[in-house]
């Protein structure tokens, strides 16, 4: 983005503020309903150089937050708590979820509590630790909640766009493009580093907590579900990984499904 256009978003974002502040303007709301390190930076990055106000943190994942509501259009950075009732206070909204592979996002993951208590603003607990406990329970976590998503939304594919925002380059295009933004748009890069190497330790645990759990190794490179998490007898109804398709996609589902 060159100077001017920065300036140019800027001065939207800041003029949409004051008037969403003043109760003079009821944009439309945007949530990036994906897990943490999944370049939510990004995304941030992308909602304000749209001129779109952006909130990035975790202040608006209990959807109780209304003055929070009210100020900014887009929320990124952890997954809601109650999405049935996001959508009930904010009809119309636009849903995006942000994906990326099992493998780099557990590694990511640990990366950031490590580096968290080396640097001594570590706050966690069982659930957010750099332990086989936590990593099994975010796989868990994860698998439930993008598949209960994508049900969610499977009558309204127009409001939902799932997005691998670090392994597609397009993914701006295609974000801008869904909020209704015509032309082609760069996708920012904040905190996107996919080459960072990996400690040995992060992928032994991970592949110690995989075999636990009964996930091959293939799946370890999708970046929506593990198939092999379903229940018994479970028919895949959506796409395991985003380059298979964003939609309802049966046939492709259960191809990967077959695969395994």
């Amino acid at each position: 983005m060159n100077n001017f256009s920065l300036a140019k978003s800027r001065a939207l974002v800041g003029g949409r503020l004051l008037l969403n502040g003043l109760g003079l303007r009821n944009g439309r709301k945007v949530f990036a309903v994906g897990f943490n390190k999944c370049a939510t930076t990004s995304l941030h990055a992308l909602f304000t150089s749209l001129g779109l106000p952006s909130y990035h943190g975790t202040r608006w994942r209990r959807s109780d937050s209304m003055w929070l509501f009210r100020a900014f259009d887009c929320f990124s950075d952890g997954i809601p708590q109650d999405l049935a009732k996001l959508d009930r206070l904010f009809p119309g909204s636009k849903y995006v979820l942000q994906v990326r592979d099992l493998e780099s996002w557990v590694c990511s993951r640990l990366a950031h509590i490590e580096r968290a208590k080396k640097e001594g603003i570590y706050r966690g607990d069982l659930e957010w630790d750099a332990t086989e406990h936590a990593v099994r329970s975010w796989i868990l976590q994860r698998n439930q909640h993008h598949l209960f998503v994508q049900e969610y939304f499977a009558d309204r594919p127009d409001d939902l766009l799932v997005v691998n925002f670090i392994r597609d380059r397009s993914a701006g295009t295609r974000v801008a493009n869904f909020l209704g933004f015509r032309g082609i748009f760069e996708r920012p890069e904040n905190n996107v580093n996919p080459e960072k190497d990996v400690p040995s330790r992060h992928n032994e645990m991970l592949s110690r907590c995989a075999a636990e759990l009964g996930i091959p190794v293939q799946e370890l490179k999708y970046d929506i579900y593990c198939p092999s998490l379903l229940e018994p007898g479970g028919q895949p109804r959506f796409p395991a990984d985003s380059s298979l398709g964003s939609r309802d996609s049966r046939e492709s589902a259960a191809h990967v499904g077959a695969s395994i």
